[in-house]
């Protein structure tokens, strides 16, 4: 009897352990949760105040292009570089709500989807701002820099043979960039969706023990 009574109570403490891991262990993954929450709140900031960055850049540029509209060379290069500073800024809204729109509720396997289609995006505008940035860097954002701030005819200062001969060097460079896009591929989603991203794959693993 005294043995039955043991067997018993020694059963109770195991359940009552059980349990107790249990608990300790949903404390344990709802904390990393909430940790996982900080690098991409802190993605989708950063992301956010480069749009609206962009969106002042967009507001300079079309008052540039509303004083200069009778002179074509000045307002089409303000209106490539408008065009494509309007991309980036609808590719940040983008990200930022797909950040934004994580749901840390889900099983750990969703959520790693979710980060792991924000970071192929991220990586993919991030290529295609590099690879089109060659172009648009080169002379567009020249002639209206020189033109808004100093009041300098970039075609004047340097001449058209300089301008399109930067230019054919901005496209000379697309395909250095595209290797360095694709060599640096993993580096270009950025610190906060990585960090995300390896803490989560921590979290998996612990999960999975």
């Amino acid at each position: 009897m005294e043995l039955d009574v043991v067997k018993e109570k020694w059963a109770e403490h195991d359940r009552k352990l059980d349990l107790s891991i249990r608990l300790n262990r949903q404390i344990l993954m709802a904390a990393n949760r909430r940790r996982l929450r900080s690098p991409v709140l802190r993605f989708a900031f950063f992301v956010g105040l480069g749009g609206l960055l962009g969106l002042t850049g967009c507001v300079i540029l079309g008052q540039f292009i509303y004083r200069h509209w009778a002179e074509p060379r000045f307002a089409l290069a303000a209106v490539v570089l408008d065009v494509w500073v309007i991309a980036t800024v609808a590719a940040a809204v983008r990200q930022m709500a797909m950040a934004m729109a994580v749901d840390y509720g889900q099983p750990i396997t969703a959520i790693q989807k979710q980060l792991e289609s924000l970071r192929l995006l991220r990586i993919r505008i991030i290529q295609w701002a590099l690879l089109t940035g060659q172009v648009v860097w080169w002379i567009p954002f020249l002639i209206v820099a020189l033109k808004g701030f100093w009041g300098a005819d970039a075609y004047q200062v340097f001449g058209e043979t300089f301008l399109l001969a930067n230019l054919a060097v901005g496209l000379a460079m697309i395909p250095l960039a595209i290797w360095a896009v694709r060599r640096f591929a993993g580096q270009l989603a950025g610190y906060n969706l990585n960090q995300a991203a390896d803490f989560l794959a921590t979290v998996s693993d612990f999960e999975n023990e």
